[in-house]
């Protein structure tokens, strides 16, 4: 049985992407095909041929780079509006592995689409690679810069800003991550991270239970990372 779904092969009219994306409505004319992913199924795994980016569309999916040593390294969480596959843009073959943690959909952008100089399209993904890196360079001065406990607070506070850009509530975050999959993407151990979720719970500063995360005292967390501004 195969991993990826299609819900629309034959590619019909869009409605629901431009609020997702937050961009001019190019969905809407471009009749690009929506893909569903069944959770913990791979959209795509490193090796396998790089035909198209994509858009995420609904659920939750983790990017994993796998190690010359043999160990994976979660690379990023992707929602609502983030795309995936921008790794592997100009090259032929996917890099890392992409697992939806819970039920996804896709827009798939073909490159060949792109090859076209079908303008609108280029223009989307020029933003989707500008804002992808920009995140991508924002966790990189996050992990050299703070603590165990800090790379938690700044991961909630990160999260929880996303959902609400998505007019989705932002003081209530579902992780749909394991533990050791955080611990993985801010360079922690699984003991790690759980000590920090839990001292963050006794503070005061959140509820945890299981995977759901409450923020019960956003401008107190955000207090936790501006120690690590003062130091720097």
């Amino acid at each position: 049985m195969s991993n990826v779904v299609s819900l629309h092969p034959h590619g019909p009219a869009l409605p629901g992407p431009p609020d997702v994306v937050g961009i001019d409505p190019v969905w809407a004319g471009a009749r690009l095909p929506v893909r569903r992913v069944r959770r913990k199924h791979m959209l795509y795994r490193a090796g396998q041929p790089a035909t198209c980016v994509f858009v995420v569309r609904v659920g939750t999916f983790k990017t994993v780079l796998l190690s010359a040593q043999g160990e994976e390294r979660v690379t990023g969480f992707q929602v609502k509006g983030d795309a995936l596959g921008l790794e592997a843009l100009d090259i032929r073959h996917h890099v890392c592995d992409a697992m939806a943690l819970d039920v996804g959909e896709v827009i798939e952008i073909p490159k060949s689409a792109l090859r076209e100089h079908r303008g609108e399209l280029v223009e989307v993904v020029a933003d989707l690679m500008a804002q992808t890196f920009r995140r991508e360079w924002e966790w990189k001065m996050a992990l050299s810069l703070l603590d165990a406990e800090q790379r938690v607070v700044h991961f909630l506070l990160d999260f929880a800003h996303r959902q609400a850009a998505l007019g989705l509530g932002g003081d209530r975050i579902l992780l749909r991550m394991t533990r050791a999959d955080l611990g993985s993407f801010l360079d922690l151990s699984l003991e790690s991270v759980t000590r920090a979720l839990s001292r963050l719970d006794s503070a005061g500063l959140i509820r945890v239970a299981c995977r759901d995360v409450e923020l019960l005292d956003e401008p107190a967390l955000g207090r936790v990372l501006a120690v690590a501004s003062r130091r720097h």
